[in-house]
């Protein structure tokens, strides 16, 4: 029996993102996942003579395998077809569209806690499908239709397509091969007589599934597995490495063996990665943005593409450090709001090779201008292996140049609104440059910060950087005196 108390309007539609669904069971319900499905095809697909036919995957969260079947039930019942794929990653999904050239979804809440679940969708090529790309439809549809009877007897188990199912690893796999040079790297560390030793922990989730199915393609590169099972209950820790506590166990071991040259964790659908170094320190997320830049730029150089520009898509809320190194290197800089739909947008209108994010997100123009941790993870074995330089050797320059915060959450204050928050911002930091591109920036000669609305909590999401000295403390105390204290 469907709950109408759960499945009121203001609950429906605060499920509904900006680029994608998620919510808590058991306030999500089957018949949520059943009419997203339905709504797809009959509120956005039919009528802009897209598709029909989806490929659809799914996480390893407890809850997963049920809302699959709802929603491949949903997408049947309104004249689609579903190609199911069944378990994986995101990037795997994000694979398989570039495949078949076919729209997909998956089930997955990224790295929420382990109660949580959502759905991604992909709407054709790189656009996903946002609030501003049709999911406001697909919401309004399943708020006028929640509280009407489902007969879920008549619901068919999906068949996993395992031959398709092949197909698509052949093609990601040739990406990984691709993208981190792998031959490459196997034949230097041979030429060294060199073995490496790399911790990775997926948390329980998807990590270790594609872990799984890669690390043998390496010849002289030694994984370390930390909880590679898949556990829909998460029972190490949450699969977020963004909240650094979730790195402890990583830290722990990289500490413990003095022969690990490093280690990455995985988020819960494994399109982000995290690094820390050979002493346990977390490395900066525009650090790699950077390293990842600067790499990819000198290639394209070495050998021009002519589908793509020496374009690099970054985020305005991000270090000075990324707009540098881009310049650095002759790269054109494209500013692109935060968010993955926002991301993929602007590379694929740009034709830029590379876009990234501090959260862990990497977007690369040979994969469809969709983002993988897998691909960032052996992109970055490649760089390591090909400079023969530790971790720590390889960010020590911009370690003593850029102070970072870590991304501070606050809750915005009583009779308070985020442009309230604005005027304050422009009152008290009146000789400061500002920018209202993504949220609201504040610039300085040696300090920076940004504050910003998240997408997904309701909260405001601050960071901030200084140069040359670290006065990180000094600063974010400042702020919060301005902007939050009551």
């Amino acid at each position: 029996m469907i709950n109408k108390n759960q499945l009121n309007p203001a609950k429906i539609h605060s499920f509904f993102k900006s680029y994608d669904v998620r919510g808590t069971t058991p306030a999500i319900t089957k018949e949520l996942f059943y009419w997203i499905g339905y709504g797809i095809i009959t509120q956005v697909f039919l009528p802009e003579n897209k598709p029909t036919t989806i490929n659809l995957c799914h996480d390893t969260r407890l809850s997963s395998p049920e809302f699959f079947k709802a929603f491949y039930n949903g997408v049947k019942d309104a004249g689609g077809d579903v190609i199911a794929l069944g378990i994986s990653s995101s990037d795997f999904l994000y694979a398989a569209c570039q495949v078949n050239g076919l729209p997909g979804a998956i089930i997955t809440a990224s790295h929420n806690p382990k109660d949580d679940n959502g759905v991604k969708i992909v709407k054709e090529g790189s656009t996903m499908l946002g609030l501003s790309e049709g999911l406001d439809k697909v919401r309004d549809f399943v708020i006028e239709n929640i509280n009407k009877e489902i007969d879920t007897t008549n619901w068919t188990d999906p068949e996993i397509d395992k031959i398709e199912k092949v197909k698509i690893w052949d093609y990601f796999e040739n990406k990984i091969k691709e993208i981190g040079k792998i031959e490459k790297v196997n034949n230097i560390l041979k030429s060294r007589n060199q073995t490496l030793k790399i911790a990775v922990d997926s948390g329980n989730a998807m990590g270790g599934w594609v872990m799984e199915k890669i690390k043998n393609l390496y010849s002289n590169i030694h994984f370390v597995p930390l909880f590679w099972e898949l556990d829909g209950n998460y029972p190490n820790h949450e699969a977020n490495p963004q909240d650094f506590k979730n790195l402890q166990d990583l830290q722990k071991t990289v500490l413990e063996n003095s022969d690990i040259s490093f280690g990455f964790a995985f988020d819960g659908d494994a399109d982000r990665v995290f690094f820390i170094d050979e002493k346990a320190k977390v490395v900066q997320g525009d650090f790699l943005v950077s390293l990842f830049a600067s790499s990819l730029l000198k290639e394209y150089y070495l050998n021009p593409d002519p589908n793509y520009n020496s374009a690099i898509v970054y985020i305005q809320p991000g270090s000075r450090c990324v707009l540098e190194t881009i310049a650095e290197n002759d790269g054109i800089a494209i500013p692109a709001k935060q968010g993955h739909t926002h991301i993929k947008a602007a590379m694929q209108k740009f034709k830029a090779i590379y876009g990234g994010e501090f959260s862990g997100h990497h977007y690369f123009a040979d994969f469809g201008f969709m983002d993988s941790g897998i691909l960032a993870a052996v992109l970055m074995i490649k760089i390591i292996v090909e400079s023969n330089k530790s971790i720590q050797e390889t960010f020590a320059k911009l370690d003593k140049s850029y102070f970072i915060s870590d991304l501070v959450s606050f809750k915005i204050p009583e009779n308070k609104t985020f442009e309230d928050l604005k005027k304050t911002c422009y009152k008290n930091f009146s000789d400061a440059t500002f920018s209202e591109y993504d949220g609201i920036s504040v610039f300085y000669p040696d300090w920076k910060f940004s504050i910003r609305p998240s997408g997904t909590e309701p909260v405001v999401r601050l960071i901030l950087e200084t140069r040359g000295k670290d006065l990180r403390q000094e600063k974010i105390k400042l702020i919060e005196k301005y902007l939050f204290e009551k």
